[in-house]
């Protein structure tokens, strides 16, 4: 046998479950309609195009990008500890 928390716990899953699909719905509809506008957008650029290529006109001049500000940022350099000096080794001469 279930005991009742357990019913309850499935109840509200369930809930839960049913909330997430309609949440799921609107933004499934929303990205279609985003969709949609992106296409009714670039099919009317197409039909520009192609009845300008129609009428013989040239090709209107790209407007060049404007370039990026670049801001120097100077950092120091850190800092080098100096070399650690080596003890002088006697050496041996071997015979």
């Amino acid at each position: 046998m279930t005991t009742s928390y357990r019913l309850e716990a499935i109840k509200e899953l369930r809930a839960q479950k049913k909330l997430d699909r309609e949440a799921e719905a609107v933004a499934l509809s929303e990205a279609r309609k985003a969709a949609e506008i992106a296409h009714q957008a670039n099919m009317a650029r197409i039909a520009e195009k192609e009845a300008r290529i129609a009428s013989g006109q040239p090709a209107p001049e790209p407007e060049p990008a404007p370039e990026p500000e670049v801001e120097e940022v100077v950092a120091e350099a850190p800092k080098k500890k100096p070399a650690a000096k080596k003890k002088a080794t006697k050496s041996k001469k071997s015979k």
